[in-house]
């Protein structure tokens, strides 16, 4: 009797160290980054709406595109003002670009659903960009129009638990660059966002 009751107790032990193990290695899979590259458009991953958390764009004709190596995707509210935050490779140097739009505040993440099918017109919407490189200052980039759409902003659920709130959509606007006018084409992005990307703080 005594052997049949450690028996089970061992095995409840590992039942549970299989689901805690699991739901650590979904945890893992939902932030990885799946590149699916888009012949269509060289260097650019497709346009998709399942969060594989990749962006990417035309800067003229280079590329700037989510990476393996570093987390896409960042949203910081503070406290009135939504900065998306996108960090990956443009000619082969680290950099974030920054959009902030002043007047929308979503206190965690699964308010991000409100975003669902909008558009905001990056020229005239309160709206600041900056773009920084590695180390470098982030400089605030004077925008002649562009627009950024959430095409869809849904909530996934794993074990009915709620998971991440995926955005995915478009981006194009046209800029300048050390007094060079430049245009950001063919953006997308996919992005999942949880717990891990999204900050709410007051200053």
């Amino acid at each position: 009797m005594e052997r049949r009751k450690h028996i089970y107790f061992v095995a409840l032990i590992l039942a549970v160290a299989a689901i805690t193990s699991s739901c650590a290695y979904d945890s893992y899979e939902l932030s990885k980054t799946v590149f699916i590259p888009d012949y269509e458009n060289p260097g650019l991953p497709i346009y998709s709406e399942w969060g594989y958390n990749t962006f990417g764009m035309y800067i003229d004709r280079s590329t700037f595109v989510s990476t393996d190596h570093i987390l896409p995707s960042k949203i910081i509210v503070n406290p009135d003002t939504f900065n998306i935050r996108l960090s990956g490779f443009y000619q082969s140097v680290s950099t974030t670009l920054t959009i902030s739009v002043i007047g929308y505040a979503p206190r965690d993440y699964p308010d991000l659903i409100s975003l669902n099918d909008s558009t905001i017109n990056l020229k005239e919407d309160n709206c600041i960009i900056t773009l920084g490189k590695k180390s470098e200052k982030a400089v605030k980039l004077p925008i002649i129009d562009g627009y950024i759409t959430f095409k869809k902003a849904q909530n996934l659920y794993v074990d009915n638990e709620l998971s991440k709130t995926i955005l995915s959509g478009t981006i194009q606007f046209r800029t300048f660059f050390d007094g060079e006018p430049v245009a950001i084409t063919n953006g997308r992005f996919d992005l999942g966002i949880g717990y891990e990307n999204f900050y709410y703080y007051v200053r």
